[in-house]
């Protein structure tokens, strides 16, 4: 059986090779991987967390007709009429409404945590599952009650037009085994993959990583740069074109112009401070946005409460991480959002679950971070425990 606290990876395989053999590249199942029970819920505890108004839920069952998608959050009438088998429910942000899944995103700490996305529950009926498909991220699958037959590989072939969900039109898999509670399937972005449940009360969490595409990151860009410029217009960059002939035709737009327009957004890649900004700011957006703050304060407020005994704790929904841009200039990014600091107060504050007296002593710099941390407590990032 797999141990608490540690995630085992098959035979001699250690992080090292799983990254340079599988990661991006192949699946891999992992056999009691880790400690099931550590990880488990209880099926009622999960359906009333569907229940809740900000939560991110689907409901998948199958029925002659095919599959049929409903969104969340559902009523309790709904989830108390449902079928004898072949359903799903499904829930996003699971280390949002249960704190203690972030020891299971642990366990993935040989990965940077900027890249995991969430912790995904799904409990099943018997022939429960959501159809073929294929994602464009990594995704650890870990069975944690009950067995799942999982299919996988092959080529990839074109979507079900009109369906309810992204289904695959033909899937024609390489691979089958059934996941028992501990064992671990780990899939690459790309891969097509199925699972059906094959028992009632089965319950597999996703471990989901970001990737950050193209349209995310052109949008930060222009935020990114709307607020690099916003005091500075004079300094912002801009088209030129000194030394420029007659037109021939007005209502042409010459090649050498969009070159220039190119050398611009060019000129913008090469700032890493900016190109830093954008990732961080787009990777730290939170699944669910903090809560309005019950108590606000300042920094010379938070310092006495905290003189006083009060502790800080980081709300379970919050993303941070940290840069440093050389120079001794620093960013923390947190829930989406980029505040200059030291590299070092960024670095120690990135990781911080609370906040006590005694951890400001270990500090590397409390009058820093007494005003840093003000200003996270009246975002929602963190808050004063009562």
């Amino acid at each position: 059986m797999g141990q608490t606290g540690v995630f085992g990876f098959p035979g001699d395989m250690d992080a090292s090779v799983f990254l340079a053999g599988h990661w991006q590249r192949r699946a891999l199942f992992c056999p009691q991987a880790l400690d099931a029970a550590a990880w488990t819920i209880e099926p009622e505890d999960l359906l009333s967390v569907a229940m809740e108004d900000a939560v991110s839920a689907r409901l998948v069952t199958r029925n002659e007709q095919g599959f049929v998608l409903e969104n969340g959050p559902f009523a309790e009438e709904r989830l108390d009429d449902l079928p004898d088998s072949a359903w799903s429910v499904l829930v996003q942000a699971m280390e949002v409404w249960e704190p203690r899944y972030h020891g299971l995103i642990a366990l993935f700490d040989f990965l940077p945590r900027w890249r995991i996305d969430d912790v995904m529950i799904s409990l099943a009926a018997r022939d429960g599952g959501v159809g073929p498909h294929v994602d464009q991220y990594d995704v650890f699958l870990i069975q944690v009650a009950g067995r799942r037959r999982w299919s996988f590989g092959g080529p990839v072939s074109r979507l079900v037009e009109g369906a309810p969900l992204r289904l695959l039109s033909r899937f024609e898999p390489e691979e089958r085994i059934v996941a028992e509670p501990g064992d671990v399937l780990y899939l690459p972005p790309g891969v097509p993959h199925d699972g059906v449940a094959l028992d009632d009360g089965c319950t597999t969490l996703s471990v989901g990583f970001r990737a950050p595409g193209l349209v995310d990151l052109a949008d930060r860009l222009a935020e990114a740069a709307a607020a690099r410029w916003q005091e500075e217009v004079e300094e912002e960059p801009r088209f030129t074109d000194p030394g420029r002939a007659p037109a021939d035709d007005p209502w042409e737009l010459p090649g050498a112009d969009v070159v220039r327009a190119r050398a611009i957004l060019q000129d913008a890649l090469d700032d890493p401070a900016l190109v830093a900004r954008l990732l961080g700011e787009q990777v730290t957006m939170p699944r669910l946005p903090p809560p309005p703050p019950e108590d606000t304060t300042d920094p010379d407020d938070l310092a006495r409460r905290l003189a006083g005994g009060a502790r800080l704790e980081r709300w379970s929904g919050s993303r941070l991480a940290h840069h440093d841009l050389g120079s001794g200039d620093g960013m923390l990014f947190v829930d989406g959002e980029a505040l200059p600091c030291s590299p070092e107060l960024a670095a120690w504050l990135a990781r911080r679950d609370s906040v006590t007296q005694d951890d400001l002593h270990e500090c590397p710099d409390a009058r820093e971070a007494c005003s840093l941390l003000a200003e996270l407590v009246n975002r929602g990032s963190f808050g004063i425990a009562r």
